[in-house]
């Protein structure tokens, strides 16, 4: 019996190619010592508890029936203390996550323009439902920033309650990109987009943190949800416009000065307490020291005080009802009308929430060396966001900020995730009171911490030795440059992923990446010309590079007229080392040989790979006439002293 999601080797829901998740398993076992011999027995004299034969598994509830069935309560009790231990890890990483999670949902909510009740709601639901149906291990799911931005020209133009449409026509689409396979796309995804991702997110991270220096305790923009505003479907330096907006104004005095303070103590007890000990997570030690220090040490003996979760927005506990029974929404009939409002923008959920929970995926990939399933990731979060749009959640994507605090807290099993959820959902609906002491200072901190461990400074070190010339980076002693062009698709990402829009940042890196390619193979066409010793009688033009649209031209070029009219009267082309790849280099190999057989030469392709020869053969029309030769056939009397490279 396994925990919901909690074993990282869930069923798949596709059998698409992709990789099988290995299972994340602790060498850890629980066995009563020899005190306990005597009362560790069964009635048959077995021993309950032979460390052998008892094996727990992290993430997992099967210490209930392996390896027998529970024997009393005493043995309940010692399997239950033994689960308890084994997952320590798991339940309080869940539950750091759970509260620096309502703050990162609550600042979603406000630039979208909902009710943070909205973001909230969508933040446990898909969090427990990816983590029982589908989802990454040690993934964390909920309302993003960027799911925010996707959503709040919607809210603008339409009001807040069209966005549960959109959410489901966006999680439908990516229910279908995994049923379909899609997350095999991924392969084109180059590692420096992943690096670009990665540090652009570092940096929106840390740039958000800023967003808590200008909540005011007791004049905090609690019924102000930023509607009214002019908003685009993408919008463009949303990244730090809550920095440079003057509409609010920043927080002074001993407030400003507390809440820095409990920013760098939580960012100090995440950096350094992992160095002696990580019995317990450095971030839920953060919080408790934090909320500690600001309630009793100085609160209640003084009047000074900093901005808290409860200064920073109100929440309403929401009504756990499906959308078209609850009376504080207004849902509109679903018709072609209602599509033609929330299609583009269902258009951007799916997108932004795709890219951000395939590369959070692949971050957590690299950070555990255990691969996630990239097509059971967009399933689940597709069903997650119907489901919780349903029951008037505003959707979500995977969370990389979240993923990172839980992967430090060693929270790598489906266990944590589903705790996440579990945790919110009792903090919104049975003691939210509680969970809003938490200092907002003390939130910064840790997402700060969280920034810091995300970003990748030796790549960015890459970038700039790469735009140095080699006599400053000899002199810097710096020996890290990759080549321009991977800098630039880095920094590209990097650049439309905070000034722009995730998706598009996403597009842009490939884009650039795929072009660069293109560009680089179009240059390694080579043709060797070798003339055959025996009275010049052959020439054999030896083939080396691929053959597709880039290519094509510059290869007929290699074979002018007013050249090749001199050449002997047999001609052989020899492509043993060259690979057609698409009807434009069938073309041009086509056009190059129909040029010697007007001039009345006698031609002949040889020694076709058997990828070119399979592609070839599905236009046989095209190749009617063409004198094709073996790779045996071939003159072997050649003067490769005469050769020449054209």
């Amino acid at each position: 019996m396994s925990a919901a999601g909690g074993s990282a080797r869930g069923n798949s829901v596709d059998n698409m190619n992709d990789y099988d998740e290995e299972h994340v398993m602790a060498d850890r076992s629980y066995a009563v010592g020899d005190e306990n011999e005597g009362m560790g027995k069964n009635g048959n004299g077995k021993d309950m508890y032979n460390e052998e034969e008892y094996l727990a598994e992290v993430g997992e509830l099967n210490c209930y029936c392996v390896p027998s069935r529970v024997y009393g309560f005493k043995d309940f009790f010692f399997r239950t203390l033994a689960w308890f231990l084994l997952n320590k890890e798991q339940i309080l990483g869940g539950f750091t996550v759970a509260i620096t999670q309502i703050p990162e949902a609550v600042t979603s909510a406000i630039i979208a323009g909902v009710n943070p009740a909205r973001a909230l709601q969508a933040t446990w639901i898909m969090n427990i439902l990816t983590s029982v149906i589908g989802g990454r291990p040690g993934m964390m799911t909920g309302s993003t920033p960027f799911i925010g931005v996707a959503l709040m020209g919607l809210v603008d133009k339409e009001g807040p309650d069209y966005i549960f449409y959109a959410v489901i026509f966006g999680g439908f689409l990516q229910m279908l990109f995994g049923l379909m396979g899609l997350g095999a796309l991924m392969r084109f995804v180059p590692y420096t987009v992943v690096q670009g991702f990665s540090n652009a997110m570092a940096l929106v991270i840390f740039a958000a943190q800023f967003r808590y220096g200008k909540v005011v305790p007791d004049q905090s923009f609690r019924e102000n949800y930023s509607y009214g505003r002019e908003r685009e479907l993408v919008d463009i330096g949303h990244s730090w416009s809550h920095i440079i907006d003057s509409e609010s104004s920043w927080v002074t005095g001993s407030s400003l000065i507390i809440l820095s303070i409990h920013a760098v103590l939580a960012f100090v007890i995440c950096l350094v307490m992992p160095r002696f000990t990580r019995i317990i997570p450095s971030s839920f030690v953060a919080i408790v020291f934090c909320t500690f220090l600001e309630h009793v040490l100085i609160r209640l003996p003084s009047n000074f005080k900093s901005a808290a979760i409860e200064d920073y927005a109100f929440v309403k506990s929401p009504t756990l009802k499906p959308i078209w029974a609850d009376v504080t929404i207004n849902a509109p009939a679903f018709s072609f009308e209602t599509f033609q409002k929330i299609y583009l923008y269902g258009l951007a959920v799916f997108g932004t929430g795709l890219a951000e929970s395939l590369l959070t995926t692949q971050i957590v990939d690299e950070l555990t060396e255990v691969k996630g399933m990239k097509n059971r990731v967009s399933f689940g979060q597709g069903f997650a966001n119907i489901f919780s749009a349903c029951f008037g959640g505003m959707g979500g994507s995977g969370s990389i900020a979240q993923s990172i605090v839980a992967n430090h807290s060693d929270g790598i099993t489906g266990l944590c995730t589903f705790l996440a959820g579990a945790f919110i959902l009792l903090f919104i609906y049975a003691a939210y009171d509680a969970v809003t002491l938490v200092p907002l200072g003390c939130i910064a901190g840790i997402m700060t911490w969280t920034a810091f461990k995300l970003i990748d400074l030796e790549s960015l070190l890459q970038a700039i030795a790469a735009l140095l010339p080699l006599r400053i980076r000899d002199k810097l002693n710096l020996d890290c440059k990759t080549p321009r062009a991977d800098s630039l698709v880095m920094v590209a990402v990097m650049a439309f992923t905070i000034c722009i829009d995730l998706s598009i940042g996403l597009l842009a890196g490939v884009f650039i990446a795929a072009f660069v390619y293109v560009w680089d193979s179009s240059t390694r066409v080579i043709v060797e010309r070798e003339v055959s010793a025996e009275e010049s009688a052959s020439v054999t033009y030896n083939v080396t590079g691929p053959l597709f649209f880039a290519t094509a031209g510059g290869f007929s070029d290699i074979f002018p007229l007013e050249e090749i009219q001199f050449d002997p009267d047999e001609i052989v082309i020899l492509l043993e080392n060259a690979e057609v790849y698409d009807y434009s280099g069938m073309v041009a190999l086509k056009k190059v040989y129909d040029r010697f057989a007007d001039l009345g030469k006698v031609v002949a392709l040889s020694s076709l790979t058997p990828s070119s020869r399979r592609l070839m053969e599905k236009s046989a029309y095209m190749w009617q006439g063409v004198n094709f030769l073996e790779v045996e056939e071939v003159d072997q009397s050649v003067d490769m002293t005469a050769s020449i490279q054209k």
